[in-house]
């Protein structure tokens, strides 16, 4: 029989869930009321070789899942997904799950529509963008969907719910080439410049940067080497190099010149990190100080300047195979995020338009 033991506080004392598995199915008991988890843990023990016990003599009862409830589910589900999601991801998901908190002691074969459209209405309220809000209804609707798949495949889960369209433009902005120069103009000298004029120039995403090492820097042939990212260790949950995001993230791009020799520069007048870092800084830095500098400067995050880099090299004629392969991206996700049209590029082609004719 396939069963896991979680143990959380609830209620000024500790609870055990015990989650096993019959006829294919996920199956839960749980007690709670115990002062300290070693006193849970003896009881929890004994009701899982009761519950063995049955299983073998087949008097295990083989009820359907009526008596969970959502906050249980959530820590069923993200337990699971802890197996193979990475730490960020997890985060992600326990906070969206908070946007639905007023549902937390329902049952959740009770949770209809209506639940989750109140709680929809209300996040509306906060102000976020369409897409962030769909972000969490999704999240809600993928943990009721495991529900479905392992408790009870003759729940309903949720569709339609209603989500207003932002009345701003929410898309990515890209920047113009002299805007680009103007920002880095203004960061030099500044403790983030390398982090943007990488960001910029190579396209990598904040993770990769903030893993990439001296010796990823091929100087002779102007490449970088994307090989690894600095991330969060889900056991440790400390900051560490870890593997990157997929297949398609290992790959090989070419420094302009400008930058390699701004990396040459920096190299020999600053002091390496231990770790051989080129930026020795944290997401919550980034965050913290990067991106609201970017924010005053030219109305962007860190990542928009990766957006910057993908524009500047489809409006130069790059091919999106091309392209996508120094992204890291596929093709097609490359063709549907970045097939918009710049300022530049209709001042390109306006050119182009005038000698033709």
């Amino acid at each position: 029989m396939d069963y896991n033991i979680t143990y959380r506080q609830k209620d000024k004392g500790w609870q055990f869930i015990i989650s096993y598995k019959i006829n294919g199915k996920w199956k839960q008991k749980s007690k709670q009321g115990f002062k300290a988890k070693k006193d849970a843990k003896p009881v929890a023990e004994k009701m899982v070789l009761e519950l063995i016990k049955e299983f073998k003599t087949g008097m295990i009862s083989d009820q359907s899942y009526n008596n969970i409830i959502l906050q249980d589910l959530m820590h069923i589900y993200l337990e699971h997904i802890a197996l193979y999601k990475e730490y960020n991801t997890i985060q992600g998901y326990k906070y969206a799950f908070s946007k639905f908190s007023n549902l937390y002691e329902l049952k959740v074969n009770d949770i209809k529509k209506a639940h989750i459209q109140k709680c929809v209405d209300s996040i509306i309220k906060e102000g976020l963008c369409t897409k962030t809000i769909y972000t969490y209804t999704n999240k809600m609707k993928i943990l009721l969907e495991y529900y479905k798949e392992n408790f009870d495949t003759l729940y309903i889960v949720f569709n339609d719910i209603k989500i207003p369209r932002d009345k701003k433009d929410t898309n990515k902005k890209a920047l113009t080439k002299s805007e680009f120069d103007e920002l880095l103009l203004k960061l030099k000298g500044t403790k983030y410049y390398l982090v943007a004029l990488i960001a910029g120039t190579c396209g990598l995403r904040c993770s990769e940067i903030l893993g990439l090492t001296w010796k990823d820097i091929d100087f002779d042939n102007c490449l970088l080497t994307v090989n690894k990212q600095w991330k969060i260790d889900k056991k440790t949950r400390k900051s560490t190099f870890g593997e990157v995001k997929g297949k398609k993230s290992y790959r090989s791009i070419p420094i302009p010149p400008v930058t390699i020799s701004i990396l040459k520069t920096y190299k020999k007048k600053n002091v390496i990190d231990t770790n051989q870092r080129i930026a020795p800084y944290s997401h919550t830095e980034i965050k913290k100080y990067l991106n609201p500098v970017l924010k005053n400067i030219c109305g962007i995050s860190i990542h928009e300047l990766r957006h910057t880099y993908a524009t500047f090299l489809i409006a130069s004629n790059i091919d999106f195979k091309t392209a996508a392969k120094f992204l890291g991206h596929g093709v097609q996700q490359t063709i549907k995020t970045y097939s918009h049209v710049t300022d530049d590029m209709i001042k390109k082609a306006t050119d182009t338009i005038s000698k033709i004719f």
